[in-house]
C-alpha cells in the first residue's frame, strides 16, 4: 500500500519472522553465538527465552539456515499436546511412519534406531521445541528421556527449548531437576535498548530498499516508538506499519510523533494498539531492562535484613552473585569459541557474525562486566562480614556485663585498720609468741 509512497521494494514491518530480515543486536549475536557452541560442543539441552516478541523464534529459524547439510531438524511449534501427542509430532518432522496400534515404547525404540543410524552416518539430530513453556510436566519429562538415547561420549539428539520466560520458572521445579541439570546452555533474550530500536528500524528500512531512516521517521517519532514498544520487536513493527499507513492516507512523509501518537489513541486504532500491547508491556518496568536472564533470586532470611544493615540487604548480595554467574558462563563460552576457533571461515554469513575479531570485542565486554560485579560483590560481602562482627561484639559485651545485685546480697568489705590498731595487734602477737617459749 505505501511501498511506492516511501519509495520502498517491499514491506519493512511484517510480521512474520522472516531471517531476512534478522537484525543482530549485541544479545542476539551472543544468544546465537550460545546455540551454534551449544550444537558443536554435544550439548544436551540447550535453553533460549525471552518476552513475547524479541526475536526468539527468527533466531531459531536464522539458526537452522546456518545449519550444515549433514545435520537433520525436527522443529515443534505445536507444543499444547500431551507426551504421546508430543511423540507422534517428533516421528511426523522426521518423517518416520507410525501407526495408532504401536505402543509408546515401540515408538520410542523406533526413533532410536533412527537416532542411531543418523550418528552413526556421521550426521547430528537436532529437535526444536519452540513455544516450550506451554510443555506440560509430563511432555518435559518425556523430552528429558529422550537426552537418554546417547553412546558413551555423545548425545544422539540435541534439544534445543525455545519459549517465554515462563519457561525458566517452570524448569525450576522439584520434579524436573534431572532435566535442569543436563541444560548446558541457556540465554536469555531482552528487548531492545532505545539505540538498538533506532538501529532496528534503521536495518528494516534498508532492506527494504530504504537507506535514510530519516526519509521514512524523524528522530522524534524513533523516540516516541521506543517509548510506546519499550523495544519488542514485534510491537516496533506492528507500530511502524500502522505509522507508514496512516502517514500514506494522509499524504505526509516522514512520520512524525504527532502521527505516532495518532496512530495509538486515534479512533479505531487505539484499540488494536491496547490489544497488542497489553501483554508485553504489562510485564515491563518502564526503564531499561539489563540481560541477568536468571529466576529472581530468593529472598534472605528476616534476620539478615533490615534498618540494621544501613541500606544493604543479603538479596542484593545474590543477586550480584547470580549475575557474576550467568556472566562468567557467557565469558567461558566466548572463550572457547576464540580459543577452538569453531567458526567456519569458509561461510560468509556465520564469518561476519562470530569472526575472531568480534568474539574477542565480546568477550573483553563480558570480561569487565565480571571484574566490576565481582568488585562489587566482594564488597558487599566485606560490609556484611563488617556488620555481623559488630553484632557478635554487642552480644558478647552483654553477655559479659555483671548482672545488678541489691544491697545486702553481698557482705560489705571490711575497713581498713588504723595505725593504732596495728600496732595494738602487734603487740599481741609477739606476746603470744613469748608465753609460748
Amino acid at each position: 500500500m505505501y511501498e511506492s509512497f516511501f519509495k520502498l521494494k517491499e514491506c519493512p514491518f511484517k510480521l512474520p519472522p522472516d531471517p531476512e530480515f534478522l537484525f543482530l543486536s549485541q544479545q542476539h549475536k551472543l544468544a546465537l553465538v550460545h546455540l551454534e557452541y551449544g550444537l558443536s560442543h554435544q550439548a544436551g539441552f540447550i535453553v533460549i527465552t525471552g518476552e513475547i516478541g524479541t526475536g526468539k523464534t527468527t533466531l531459531v529459524k536464522t539458526m537452522l539456515r546456518r545449519m550444515a547439510e549433514d545435520t537433520v531438524v525436527a522443529s515443534i511449534f505445536n507444543t499444547t499436546v500431551g507426551a504421546e501427542e508430543f511423540l507422534n509430532l517428533i516421528l511426523d518432522d522426521y518423517e518416520l511412519p507410525w501407526n495408532e496400534n504401536e505402543t509408546h515404547t515401540q515408538k520410542l525404540d523406533k526413533l532410536k534406531s533412527f537416532l542411531i543410524d543418523i550418528y552413526t552416518k556421521g550426521k547430528k539430530a537436532v529437535l526444536i521445541v519452540d513455544e516450550a513453556q506451554n510443555l506440560s510436566m509430563e511432555t518435559l519429562e518425556e523430552i528429558r528421556l529422550l537426552s537418554n538415547f546417547q553412546t558413551t561420549k555423545d548425545y544422539l539428539v540435541h534439544i534445543f527449548l525455545v519459549g517465554q520466560p515462563e519457561l525458566k520458572y517452570k524448569l525450576t521445579h522439584h520434579s524436573l531437576r534431572q532435566l535442569a541439570q543436563r541444560i548446558s546452555v541457556h540465554y536469555h533474550i531482552n528487548p531492545l535498548t532505545e539505540k538498538e530500536t533506532e538501529e532496528y528500524i534503521a536495518h528494516r528500512l534498508k532492506v527494504s530498499g530504504c537507506d535514510d531512516v530519516g526519509s521514512c521517521f524523524s528522530e522524534d517519532a524513533l523516540e516516541e516508538i521506543y517509548t510506546q514498544t519499550l523495544g519488542f520487536p514485534r510491537l516496533i513493527n506492528l507500530l511502524c506499519d500502522a505509522c507508514l499507513v496512516n502517514a500514506f492516507a494522509d499524504q505526509v512523509k516522514p512520520v512524525t510523533r504527532s502521527i505516532v501518537t495518532d496512530t495509538i489513541k486515534g479512533d479505531g486504532a487505539g484499540n488494536f494498539w491496547q490489544i497488542a500491547s497489553s501483554q508485553s508491556l504489562a510485564k515491563q518496568p518502564a526503564t531499561n531492562r539489563e540481560n541477568i536472564g536468571d529466576v529472581p533470586p530468593p529472598k534472605a532470611p528476616a534476620n539478615q535484613a533490615g534498618p540494621a544493615m544501613q541500606g544493604f540487604s543479603a538479596d542484593q548480595l545474590s543477586d550480584l552473585q547470580n549475575r557474576v554467574s550467568e556472566l562468567e558462563k557467557t565469558v567461558q563460552v566466548l572463550s572457547r569459541l576464540v580459543n577452538e576457533r569453531l567458526i567456519d571461515k569458509s561461510h560468509e554469513e556465520i564469518r561476519e557474525l562470530a569472526s575472531k575479531k568480534i568474539l574477542k570485542e565480546l568477550l573483553d565486554r563480558e570480561q569487565k562486566k565480571v571484574i566490576s560485579l565481582a568488585a562489587d560483590r566482594k564488597n558487599l560481602q566485606k560490609k556484611l562480614k563488617m556488620l555481623l562482627s559488630k553484632v557478635e561484639q554487642q552480644q558478647i559485651a552483654q553477655e559479659s556485663q555483671p548482672e545488678p545485685y541489691s544491697i545486702g546480697e553481698f557482705d560489705p568489705p571490711a575497713e581498713e585498720p588504723s595505725s593504732q590498731q596495728r600496732k595494738t595487734l602487734l603487740s599481741k602477737i609477739f606476746s603470744t609468741r613469748r608465753d609460748h617459749d
